[in-house]
């Protein structure tokens, strides 16, 4: 009897296990789990980083000064044949009196403008403000990128606009009592300058700049197609030799147009043809130049690349090195993971999105293509196609047109 109820227990134990074995392999055969990721915009640039060196058509400037100079341009500023480059003051105290009264005349500029909307009627505010806002906003970008002579100028931009609006509102009635109480400030400061500052012109138009390297005599316009990848890498190493001192004042270049000297691998050289257009990244700024490839050249297991540009700022016209970034391709799409593409059974190429609780096949024009990534053209509103923000299945299996997830 014992015997005959334990075998009839070990039968129903392992009936039951057999049952819970079978089902746990059905529904763990039937349980998908599928991932899935929005298809956004994306931006991508293929780019070689390289360090160039500059050369310009420019010579030395000098001058027998006596008193501390104060620069009147930004470097690499155009200026005409005796026009004011700068002027020499009999101290630096002198020079921060003269900012202060410039300062000072400034502002009265401004209230002078503001006076001017007296009696006009108050529709113009909203518009003010509107201005106000958009150069405040301007004005915390040039301060966040170091950019002083931005500030400077939204500073009395904004000044000059917050004036007006108090003017339009009726806040203020007249300027007068102020503007003439900065006139006598300005007399003040102007009694307190110890004599008045010599102008320096120029002997010739061109770009001036405040200050030397070195090089201006040894690397030139002519002579850069020469220049050896041993060369450069000295000059970038030490990119000044050194700085204006006696009767030096600065250095004049004579045009906008400069070249670019730089040392390349020969893969790297490889994308490089001469007498074709490229386009070259600058520095922090991210400034694009449009430059052309002048000569390529081999010296043993390095290239030597020559570009020329007639695009002069101010950071090219006081440097000697760049920081560069040659662009060598850019891509602009969606940007998918490579585990979403498929074939339909046309062979062509697409996705799965998810839609509800369906998936669906959608296909893809595939511009570009890494192991973890794939760019593919924007074909948003195209019927049969990829849109942005659509649910795009990455991992999935058995997935076929119109499946239930």
């Amino acid at each position: 009897m014992d015997r005959t109820l334990t075998t009839k227990l070990v039968t129903v134990v392992l009936a039951v296990f057999l049952l819970l074995t079978i089902a746990g392999q059905f529904f763990a055969g039937n349980d998908h789990s599928y991932k899935t990721e929005v298809a956004l915009k994306y931006d991508s640039q293929d780019t070689i980083e390289f360090y160039g060196v500059f050369a310009r058509n420019e010579h030395t400037v000098s001058r027998k000064i006596n008193g501390t100079i104060q620069y009147e341009h930004e470097d690499g500023s155009k200026v005409g044949k005796n026009s004011v480059i700068a002027n020499a003051y009999g101290s630096a105290a002198d020079i921060s009196l003269t900012a202060d009264i410039n300062k000072l005349k400034t502002r009265i500029d401004t209230l002078t403008d503001a006076q001017s909307l007296v009696g006009t009627d108050n529709s113009q505010i909203e518009a003010f403000d509107k201005l106000i806002t958009e150069k405040h906003s301007k004005l915390i970008t040039a301060i966040n990128n170091g950019d002083y002579t931005a500030v400077s100028q939204l500073k009395y931009e904004m000044l000059n606009l917050q004036s007006k609006r108090d003017m339009v509102k009726g806040k203020v009635n007249d300027y007068s009592s102020v503007i003439s109480a900065l006139n006598s400030k300005i007399k003040t400061l102007e009694g307190r300058i110890s004599a008045s500052p010599v102008q320096v012109t120029a002997d010739e138009t061109g770009y001036f700049v405040s200050s030397i390297d070195g090089y201006e005599s040894k690397i030139t316009y002519d002579n850069i197609d020469s220049i050896t990848p041993a060369e450069i890498s000295e000059t970038v190493k030490t990119p000044e030799l050194t700085t204006a001192s006696g009767d030096i004042i600065g250095k004049m270049i004579d045009d906008y147009k400069w070249k670019l000297a730089a040392t390349f691998t020969e893969g790297q050289a490889a994308v490089l043809t001469e007498n074709t257009k490229v386009r070259l990244i600058l520095g922090a700024d991210q400034t694009e130049i449009t430059a052309k490839v002048e000569n390529v050249e081999k010296y043993d297991n390095d290239y030597v690349a020559i570009f020329s540009a007639d695009d002069l700022n101010s950071v090219i016209a006081s440097s000697r090195v760049g920081r560069f970034k040659l662009l060598v391709d850019s891509y602009n799409g969606i940007r998918i993971a490579s585990s979403a593409i498929h074939f339909d059974k046309e062979n062509n190429i697409g996705v799965y999105v998810k839609k509800g609780s369906q998936a669906y096949f959608v296909q893809v024009d595939r511009i570009y293509s890494s192991e973890d990534y794939v760019i593919v053209r924007d074909t948003s509103g195209q019927a049969g196609y990829l849109s942005l923000y659509d649910d795009v299945i990455v991992e999935g299996k058995d997935l076929y047109d119109g499946k239930n997830l």
